[in-house]
């Protein structure tokens, strides 16, 4: 947080600025990083094991993208997934571990 200038205070205020949404921009790209590189790990998996791991990681990152609608904006709105694009997700999620 120190490196984007995004104090605690600023936090606990809730004040969204640019320095806010650069950091949340950085955490976000890691994160997305982060589920491919999970995702090279999936095949090696149980195959019973697959389509959860994958449903997964796909859902945490459509929360991703729901911050993204938010204008970066997580302390205020909340990120979800509802539980219908869940599940229509799941055909998706299923294709990716064949």
């Amino acid at each position: 947080m120190e490196k984007f200038g995004v104090t605690e205070e600023q936090i606990m205020a809730q004040r969204i600025d640019d320095n806010y949404r650069a950091f949340m921009r950085y955490q976000i790209d890691r994160a997305r990083r982060y589920y491919v590189r999970a995702s090279r790990g999936v095949p090696m998996l149980q195959p019973n094991a697959r389509l959860p791991v994958q449903a997964a990681l796909d859902n945490y990152a459509k929360i991703l993208d729901k911050i993204e609608e938010n204008e970066l904006d997580n302390l205020t709105k909340r990120a979800y997934v509802t539980k219908w694009e869940k599940f229509l997700q799941i055909p998706c999620s299923w294709l990716k571990t064949l």
